[in-house]
């Protein structure tokens, strides 16, 4: 049992210094998942110098690939930290702010609290890694 607990515990070190270094990855989109109930999906675009931004559609995500980047008015904008283990940034609109907060994954997916200032919504989200080659 001793050995068992000191065992758990090396796993959660090991685990826990791990997660201090992963960061964003630059070279494509997080997004949500779409299903019947709601067609749209939110996609997040990070950059390395510490930008993020956002945009939802329910259009298809070729098309975004094509214009979504920060230079291009529509999408909502921000400045990502990482402290710790913790992912944080509020994307700011002409509407209002949306604060997230979160972990990288090992995986490279987002698990993020979402609080919306604008229309009072919070909930959790999944933000799932899509590789984009065409993105610069």
């Amino acid at each position: 049992m001793k050995y068992l607990l000191a065992f758990c515990l090396l796993i959660l070190v090991f685990n826990c210094d791990a997660q201090t270094k992963l960061k964003p990855s630059y070279n494509g989109l997080y997004h949500t998942l779409s299903d019947t109930l709601n067609p749209f999906r939110f996609y997040l675009r990070f950059y390395p110098e510490g930008d993020v931004i956002g945009y939802t559609t329910a259009g298809n995500p070729q098309n975004l690939v094509k214009w979504f980047s920060k230079d291009h008015k529509s999408p909502t904008k921000g400045q990502y930290v990482i402290e710790d283990t913790v992912l944080s940034f509020t994307l700011k609109s002409k509407e209002g702010l949306v604060n997230y907060e979160g972990v990288i994954l090992p995986d490279n997916r987002l698990f993020l609290h979402i609080k919306s200032l604008i229309n009072k919504y919070e909930g959790k989200e999944t933000y799932f890694f899509w590789p984009v080659a065409e993105l610069k």
